[in-house]
Order: structure tokens, then C-alpha cells, then sequence
């Protein structure tokens, strides 16, 4: 028996991150099509409306993934904790929710549209053509919004119900579909940017229907559940999520800033259009490590749910390991292959490209501190830590970005602002690494915890079940609890190394035992069987006398509760004795 040996977070990590690579790449490229076609269509005009409508973007996204983070972790770790009743109505709650708030800010958009445009920049007056551009875009962005909302949202429950496959194919086919009508719209129906507004809504109602057969499954937990309205859970999953989506509010408030001061700089659309450029070409590195980042995030939840505090810390490790990867890899190409990306945008006269050439250079020394950062935020709110995720969050996007953005916009001049980026960046990761581990985590303390790993071996279990009797011994529980509990391990134990096993050498199960303040001993159960319910032994009836079956039924009827499902082809079993 080894004291504890974690064999399950790197194999679950593996099967998470491919669909969320895949997700990210499919993501970027979409995000990144309406200024690739419209670009090439209309230049830096195009180029420029796309930026002034950011601040929108910030505002949906600050809104939208603050109810789908929040809720997806409350989800996650209601389910690693057994509860799927409550999991189930968190979920409906956030649905619920979701649909009010998008509906509100479409209406809102619609009616406030002339002024939204003058804050953001695009006056008739002074720009006609940039007027009339970002107008036609906003329209059409601002009345789906409720899209955006369900694409996402959805894709954050999908991913935490064990169905991330489907949540990554159906977004990337989504995806390619708005690169696709994007082609067709602008480039030769001559739409110009409604046109790159309306592939946007389409490819989120393709990516919707393509999320019905996993919303509507009877093979997974996600299921609409009547439930009343809670206003306060809904608040308390949004605040959680906040933790991390509040970067998005003080993104609007720089991207309005910057948005003004480059075109008040520059005296023309150029500045705003590199901007753009620059933001644009960054969704293909900082994707990558939210991908990293996407597919720890379950993992982490469901640990944060069975005090698992070495699986929680090997996920987030290997997050930040593979986004430093594949985000430096993509750097290393940009740089080397400035002016292609240039052209690529549409950016093709002689004078812009040298405004662009250094811009993207020093932009990139930015990009892998971004990344790093946006892992430690998503760890830091999956693990339950939100002061933490949100000073990571407020650092970069407030405290130091808006400073920092006046003090290079005082300087006046276009070549040096763009080392407000790298300057951000590198000062807000470096405050962060000092001040964020200063908040401590809501788990139990590690004296509550006894976490072990057992091989497909009778004799293993003899020494678990002991170590685990003195352990709630320690913790005054009474002779029938310690009893009851130490059977409960010792049988399940023996009924996946006699059913589910195939009696090869790799097989292996680990146990977490948490001694909780209520008196409750929580038993967490993960194995490498073929898929095997311990319980559905002692549902079986009518048949032969069964050891087996007989040790079910009993701590079936002793346990507080129970739960069981497969989760990343893996078994995982709590119990509450």
C-alpha cells in the first residue's frame, strides 16, 4: 500500500485537454474571423469598428462567464461531493438566470444604442465611415446576445458533466461555421461588417443545437430539475465566477481608454487598427492557455469536493505546463512572421506596417505572463479560493492596467505606448505571486484528510481498513461509526478488486477519508475498474445468496448517502457513513 500516490489526475487531465485544445483553436479562429474577412474587405475602417465594439464583448463576457464559471464549479463540486440533486437544481437555477440577464442587456443595447456609440468612439461627425461601420456591427451583436449566453454557459456544464467531446466538437463545428459564413457574407456577398455580425449569431445557434443530445441524455447528470427561484444562488455563483470575469469590466473601461487615445494620437484609424490587430492575433496564444486551463478546472473542482489537495496542485501544475507550451510556440511563429501576420489582417500599406511590426513584437513579450496569469485566476476560483482569483484578476485588469494606460498615454507617442502591455502584464504576475497565496484556501485542515493508495491486492486492504479505524478513532468517532466505516471501505474495496478488476497489475484504487466538523466521516472511492457500481450489487434481487450483495445492502443501509458515476473513465464513489 503506498501512502498516497496520485495515478488518476495526469489520465484525466490528458482525456480533458484535447477537446479543450481543439475548443480553444476553433475559438480563436472564430473570434479572430470578423477581423481577418473584414479586414480584407474593408481595411483598417473595418479593422477599427471591430475594436470600438469590444467594450460590448467585455460587458457580454463579464455577465456570461461569471454565471457559467460560478455555476459550472458549484456543479462540479456538488457532484464530487454526491449531491446531484442540488447539482441538478444549481443548474437550472443558472439557466434560468441567464436567460433574464441576456434578454435584459439585449433590450438595453438596442435602446441605448446611439449614446453606447459615442463612448465608444465612433462619432458621426468626426468619422462617418468608422460611424456607420460600427453601428451596422453593434446592432446585430447587441440583439443576439442571449446566443452568446447559451453557447457558453452550456459549454461550461457540458465540460463539468464528464461530456466535454461533445462540448468541444459541437463549439468547434459552431466555429466553422462562422469562419465559413463569414467568407460567404463579406467577402462575397459584400455584406461588410453586418455581414461578420451575422455568422457570429448563426454559428452560436448551429453550436446550441449541436448540445442537444448531451443536455437531453439519460447517460449524464445534467438535467433541468424543478426547482424554485434562488435568487441568492444564482448571486452566489455569479459572485464566485466574478472572482475571475470581474478582468472583463475593467477590460471594458481600458479598451474605451485606449480606443480613444489611439484615435486622438494617431488622428485617424490607424492606431485603433493595430490595436485590434494586436487583440485579435492574441486570442490564438491566450486560448491556448485557457485551454490548459479549462481542463484542469473540473478536475480541480471535483478535488476541491473530496479535499484532495495533491490532485488539485498536479492539475493546476500541469495547466501551466502545457499553456507555456503551446502558447510559446505560437508566439515564436508571430514574431518571426510579423509582417505576414499583417497582411493576413489586411493590413498592407507601407506606413502601417511599419507602425505594426514593432507593436507586435513587443505586444508578444506580454503574452506569456497574460497566460500564466488567466491559469492562476481559473485555479484559484475552481479550487475555491475567489479573493484569490480576483486580486490575480483586479491586478492585471485594474489596479495596474489603468494606471499604467494613462501614464503611456501621457507620453504621446504611438511607438512607446505599446510597452503598456509587457509592463502590465509582468508587474500584476509579479504582485500576484506575492499577494494571492496570502488568501487561504476554505478546505479542512490536512490533519482531517487521510488520503491512500491501495494496488489490486487482498492483503492492502487489511492495513487500509486499520489505518483508516485509528484515523477516526483520532477524531472521536464512536465505536459503531469507526466500525461502520471500516467495513465500508474494507467491502467496497473487496467487491471492485472481485467484479471490475481483471486481476491485472496495474490495477489500482485510491481512498480519501475526511473527517467533517459535523461528525460526518466522507469516504471518496476512485478506481481504474471497467465501469462498476459497488451499489448495483445489492439492487440485484432474485438471484443466489451473494457475500457481496449481503456487504452492499448493509452499508447501503447504514450510509447517510451515497454516490456514485463515471467520470473521466475512471469510478468514482462517495459515501457518508
Amino acid at each position: 500500500m503506498n501512502k498516497f500516490r496520485d495515478r488518476f489526475t495526469a489520465k484525466m487531465y490528458r482525456r480533458l485537454y484535447l477537446p479543450s485544445l481543439l475548443t480553444a483553436i476553433g475559438l480563436a479562429f472564430a473570434d479572430m474571423a470578423d477581423a481577418l474577412v473584414v479586414g480584407r474587405n474593408m481595411g483598417a475602417t473595418g479593422l477599427a469598428s471591430i475594436s470600438l465594439a469590444l467594450p460590448v464583448y467585455m460587458v457580454i463576457n463579464l455577465f456570461m462567464h461569471s454565471l457559467g464559471a460560478g455555476g459550472s464549479v458549484r456543479y462540479s463540486k456538488l457532484l464530487g461531493e454526491g449531491k446531484l440533486e442540488l447539482a441538478q437544481k444549481c443548474y437550472t437555477v443558472i439557466l434560468r438566470t441567464a436567460l433574464a440577464v441576456s434578454v435584459l442587456l439585449a433590450v438595453l443595447g438596442n435602446v441605448f444604442l446611439e449614446p453606447l456609440l459615442r463612448v465608444l468612439g465612433a462619432i458621426k461627425e468626426e468619422n462617418p465611415a468608422l460611424y456607420q461601420a460600427s453601428r451596422a456591427y453593434l446592432q446585430i451583436i447587441v440583439s443576439g446576445i442571449p446566443l452568446f449566453f447559451f453557447a457558453y454557459i452550456l459549454n461550461y456544464f457540458l465540460r463539468n458533466d464528464d461530456n466535454q467531446r461533445l462540448a468541444s466538437v459541437a463549439f468547434i463545428i459552431g466555429n466553422c461555421v462562422d469562419v465559413a459564413l463569414n467568407f460567404v457574407f463579406v467577402l462575397i456577398l459584400d455584406w461588410g461588417v453586418a455581414g461578420a455580425a451575422w455568422s457570429t449569431l448563426i454559428g452560436y445557434c448551429v453550436t446550441i443545437c449541436l448540445y442537444l443530445p448531451g443536455l437531453l441524455s439519460k447517460k449524464h447528470s445534467l438535467k433541468l430539475r424543478r426547482a424554485r427561484s434562488a435568487p441568492k444562488e444564482a448571486l452566489s455563483c455569479f459572485a464566485s465566477g466574478f472572482s475571475v470575469s470581474s478582468q472583463y469590466l475593467l477590460q471594458m473601461i481600458f479598451l474605451i481608454i485606449v480606443n480613444n487615445v489611439l484615435l486622438r494620437m494617431m488622428r485617424n484609424e490607424n492606431g485603433v487598427a493595430v490595436f485590434d490587430m494586436l487583440q485579435n492575433m492574441s486570442f490564438l496564444v491566450l486560448y491556448q492557455y485557457d485551454a490548459s486551463a479549462k481542463a484542469a478546472q473540473p478536475l480541480i473542482s471535483t478535488y476541491c469536493g473530496e479535499q484532495n489537495k495533491t490532485g488539485q496542485q498536479n492539475a493546476m501544475r500541469l495547466a501551466l505546463i502545457t499553456g507555456t507550451i503551446s502558447g510559446g510556440f505560437i508566439v515564436s511563429l508571430i514574431c518571426i512572421f510579423p509582417v505576414f501576420v499583417c497582411r493576413l489582417f489586411g493590413l498592407k500599406e507601407a506606413g502601417i506596417i511599419e507602425l505594426a511590426k514593432p507593436a507586435i513584437w513587443i505586444f508578444c513579450l506580454s503574452l506569456p505572463a497574460a497566460g500564466i496569469s488567466t491559469i492562476l485566476e481559473s485555479g484559484y476560483q475552481a479550487s475555491d479560493r475567489e479573493r484569490a482569483g480576483f486580486t490575480v484578476a483586479l491586478l492585471r485588469g485594474g489596479l495596474i492596467l489603468l494606471p499604467m494606460t494613462l501614464l503611456f498615454s501621457v507620453i504621446g507617442n504611438p511607438r512607446i505606448f505599446w510597452w503598456l502591455f509587457p509592463a502590465t502584464e509582468y508587474l500584476s504576475l509579479i504582485l500576484a505571486l506575492l499577494i494571492a497565496p496570502r488568501f487561504r484556501t476554505k478546505h479542512l485542515p490536512e490533519e482531517r484528510v487521510l488520503a491512500r493508495t491501495i494496488m489490486n491486492k487482498n492483503e492492502d486492504i487489511g492495513a487500509l481498513t486499520q489505518e483508516a479505524a485509528a484515523f477516526c478513532e483520532k477524531w472521536e468517532a464512536s465505536a459503531k461509526q469507526t466500525f461502520y466505516v471500516s467495513i465500508t471501505i474494507e467491502e467496497i474495496c473487496l467487491a471492485i478488486m472481485q467484479n471490475a478488476f481483471d486481476q491485472s497489475a496495474d490495477g489500482y484504487i485510491q481512498m480519501t477519508l475526511v473527517a467533517m466538523p459535523d461528525g460526518v466521516f466522507e469516504l471518496h472511492i476512485r478506481d481504474n475498474a471497467t465501469a462498476f457500481d459497488p451499489f448495483s450489487l445489492a439492487e440485484k434481487s432474485g438471484e443466489a445468496f451473494n457475500i457481496d450483495a449481503a456487504g452492499m445492502i448493509v452499508i447501503k443501509n447504514k450510509a447517510k448517502d451515497f454516490f456514485y458515476r463515471r467520470y473521466q473513465g475512471f469510478n468514482a464513489l462517495v459515501v457518508r457513513v
